[in-house]
């Protein structure tokens, strides 16, 4: 694996120390790709020089190599595509596109996106002190279990639940640990919300929730306010099992801003052939098993902080994510 960087230090250094990460970065990535059963067939012999590695990406066009790894796991002996040490693990997505489809990865690497989620969770407010209700699905999956890992890296206290369907025995929870944040997508906080809202219920103990990048509408937003009290804040991150992390809010961020995990994923604004807005394409940094070379989103974005100026002091740029491409270009 490459030398990696401290998930927060990468928050505030300088522009130019950015860049250079991040070409040092992707000539590593070039380098595993030509080495990898699934990708060299898409490289030329010629390396790339640092100077010009994004021109070398669209040479040889390299626009989602993940594409030509769908099938890796059948094609290709493990032993043959092992290019670091590690336990396999095998996960499916739906992906951009709804398509299932399978991602490979070691446990290290999944571990090392969690640090940045952990580290998004300490943004976002979350402290040892807090008591975390974490709503959940009923089933137990990998990525749950990289989700507690990163939130574990905060200190604080966490009450997993599995059912978030369940909205009294969920609300009962809440009160008997005396909650002080709420982990879950929107849909799962709607359960407790709902509940809350039937009996006429109040809880002032819940300082933050915390939510995936699933929009929070206004008419949402303060009816959360309304059960849990004025003082309520709410951060979002962003990030999907294909990418890895992708984002987190400070709170200077805007409606759909996020700061970009730029020490984990490389960032571009790639045009769309129907010449609307730009979508963002992302270079998984650490991926090693299966390497995520410019593999698209399906988000339309823009940058929001291009320079990475934010008044919060970090100087991660922003992006600001502008709505869900329903049908992703191929």
């Amino acid at each position: 694996m490459d030398p990696k960087v401290n998930p927060i230090d990468v928050d505030f250094i300088p522009a130019q120390s950015r860049a250079d990460y991040h070409r040092r970065s992707l000539l590593s990535l070039w380098h595993r790709a030509i080495r990898h059963p699934g990708t060299r067939h898409q490289f030329p012999a010629a390396q790339p020089t640092l100077a010009n590695i994004d021109l070398s990406w669209g040479a040889v066009g390299v626009s989602d190599a993940y594409d030509h790894l769908q099938h890796l796991h059948s094609s290709v002996p493990p032993e043959a595509a092992r290019s670091c040490p590690g336990s396999d693990i095998v996960l499916f997505t739906e992906g951009t596109a709804r398509k299932r489809r399978p991602l490979i990865g070691t446990d290290e690497e999944m571990l090392y996106n969690a640090c940045f989620n952990g580290k998004a969770y300490h943004l976002s407010g979350i402290t040892s002190d807090d008591r975390v209700l974490v709503l959940s699905r009923s089933t137990t999956s990998h990525a749950d279990y990289c989700n507690l890992y990163a939130l574990s890296r905060t200190a604080c206290t966490i009450i997993p639940v599995q059912d978030c369907k369940r909205g009294r025995e969920n609300a009962e929870i809440m009160r008997a640990v005396q909650a002080t944040a709420i982990l879950g997508s929107v849909s799962a906080l709607l359960p407790l919300l709902s509940y809350m809202e039937l009996g006429g219920l109040t809880y002032a103990g819940i300082g933050h929730i915390v939510r995936g990048r699933e929009p929070l509408s206004r008419q949402l937003r303060s009816r959360l306010v309304q059960r849990f009290g004025e003082d309520l804040s709410f951060h979002s991150v962003f990030g999907t099992p294909d990418h890895g992390a992708l984002g987190f809010q400070c709170s200077s961020c805007g409606p759909g801003e996020y700061h970009l995990h730029e020490g984990l994923v490389y960032a571009e604004l790639s045009p769309r052939n129907d010449g609307r807005a730009t979508e963002l394409v992302i270079s998984n940094l650490h991926r090693s098993r299966m390497p995520v070379v410019r593999l698209r989103t399906g988000d339309y974005a823009e940058w929001a902080d291009p320079e990475g100026r934010c008044p919060c002091g970090l100087t991660s740029r922003k992006i600001r994510i502008l709505e869900r491409i329903t049908d992703p270009a191929p």
